[in-house]
């Protein structure tokens, strides 16, 4: 992508040398090159014209650019992109020192040179700015990300931004599931480590609106691998921080959002991937306190019956509930010493009883 950009720079460049060359050959053949007066009021009207030109073309683009990025994304996101038009104005500084050199020669005998190098300093800034403000006005919420992980003062801001531009993002009618993909796997990368994560609640409650807005705003449902090991990530760092309420909190959530992902998929592809791992599994891996397992395990009986409703009225197969049944047994298996773990135990025998479940090996 990046070669076949430069080919496309060079060809243009190209086609300006040629361009020059051509008008510099037909002044040369009229012998307008040794009449310096010729060039005098081309000289200024010329490098008014540019001047005024290059103020348009990145005023107009840029006022409408900085519309639509606060509309979307707020003015918080907006104030870390105002680096970016240090290189359009920087470009439109270069061009208005170089015209007023210029139009300063236009009653000497170095018109008809200035007048070329005015041309040529016009055509030559023209495509990158082009290409620039084409880019920027293109972005994309990848690209947003980008930005934000170059400019954001710590980890901790960085996922708290980006968890917002996801949530916005998958919030629109027709988001782009690659880049979704792509901004999970940002922000998980940038988790990895989460005991190096500052407690910082910011973070859960931009997570929280994500969740929200999976289960409750009807947005887009991201891939459930990536959510699946975003949402451990999320439930490990709070279990290290000993933030027991928030972690209640967040299994509940956890639950909606497994039941909203139900609504498009399988059961049974959906309860260990998007509620027992995120939740049980991780606090088996962590030593969780029994209070947790507790919660999570009353969470796990609620979202059985949920399911259980849904196979009464027909949404799934008895032979679906028997899956989902299986598969709950198994993570609970080796947990012996907690109530509400015996009473989800009778609810599964109880279940299998009434569908006629096949019997465990």
């Amino acid at each position: 992508m990046k070669l076949a950009k430069r080919r496309r720079l060079l060809t243009t460049y190209i086609g300006i040398m040629l361009t020059l060359i051509v008008l510099a050959i037909i002044f040369r053949i009229l012998g307008l090159d040794r009449d310096p007066s010729f060039f005098e009021w081309p000289i200024l009207y010329f490098g008014s014209a540019v001047v005024q030109a290059y103020a348009a073309l990145i005023a107009v683009p840029f006022t409408i650019w900085v519309i639509y990025m606060q509309s979307k994304y707020g003015t918080v996101i907006v104030r870390m992109f105002l680096n970016k038009i240090i290189y359009p104005f920087s470009i439109f500084a270069i061009i208005t020192v170089i015209s007023a050199y210029t139009m300063s020669l236009e009653k000497t005998e170095y018109a008809y040179w200035a007048f070329m190098a005015e041309l040529a300093a016009t055509l030559i800034f023209l495509p990158p700015l082009i290409s620039y403000i084409i880019k920027l006005m293109t972005m994309g919420p990848e690209d947003v990300v980008k930005t934000l992980k170059a400019s954001s003062r710590s980890l901790e801001d960085f996922i708290v931004m980006s968890l917002h531009i996801l949530r916005l993002y998958m919030l629109e009618e027709y988001p782009d599931e690659k880049a979704i993909s792509s901004m999970l796997r940002t922000i998980l990368f940038s988790m990895r480590n989460v005991d190096r994560l500052k407690l910082y609640p910011e973070v859960w409650h931009r997570f929280k609106d994500l969740l929200k807005a999976i289960a409750v705003e009807g947005a887009y449902l991201p891939n459930k691998y990536l959510m699946k090991n975003l949402m451990a990530l999320f439930m490990a760092w709070l279990v290290r921080n000993n933030r027991d309420r928030t972690a209640r909190a967040f299994i509940r959530y956890y639950k909606r959002v497994a039941l909203r992902y139900m609504e498009e998929r399988l059961p049974s592809e959906i309860v260990e991937d998007l509620f027992l791992d995120p939740t049980l599994g991780v606090f088996k891996v962590l030593n969780a306190k029994k209070s947790l397992i507790a919660y999570a395990t009353d969470q796990c009986i609620s979202l059985l019956k949920k399911i259980r409703r849904a196979n009464m009225v027909g949404d799934i197969t008895t032979r679906e509930m028997c899956k989902v049944l299986a598969i709950t047994d198994r993570y609970f298996s080796d947990i012996m010493d907690i109530a509400e773990v015996q009473t989800l135990r009778k609810l599964i025998s109880r279940l299998r009883k009434e569908l006629v479940c096949a019997p465990k090996y």
